[in-house]
């Protein structure tokens, strides 16, 4: 079985590795993160950040013309009235973000807390 090139490599590497606006985008949801759940197990797994504590929560997923933020295993339970989620997963949202005025702080935030409950 051949490994990933990423492979117990630290999340910072990830990070470190991405350009332009998708840099911009994926750090500013990862301090999201953090100041969100300050405890929160940070790893790459499936080739992106991936957040835990006690469950997986949320990720991080980098592509093209926007960066995702996915949520697991709560997705579907998320508070959503403004129909910002997306996925048609069992359980599994995310949110595509394009642009830094696309992020909703304190929607993301709680968001990130609702899903690790």
């Amino acid at each position: 079985m051949e490994h990933r090139p990423d492979y117990a490599k630290k999340p910072d590497s990830f990070f470190n590795s991405l350009k332009g606006h998708q840099a911009l985008l994926a750090r500013e949801l990862r301090r999201m993160i953090h100041q969100a759940l300050p405890h929160v197990s940070e790893s790459l797994k499936w080739g992106m950040p991936v957040y835990e504590q006690d469950k997986l929560i949320c990720s991080i997923r980098p592509a093209k013309e926007f960066v995702a933020l996915q949520f697991y295993q709560s997705g579907t339970s998320l508070s959503d009235p403004d129909g910002l989620l997306e996925g048609m997963g069992k359980k599994m949202r995310h949110i595509k973000i394009r642009s830094k005025k696309d992020i909703r702080k304190r929607l993301f935030i709680k968001w990130i807390k609702q899903a690790a409950e």
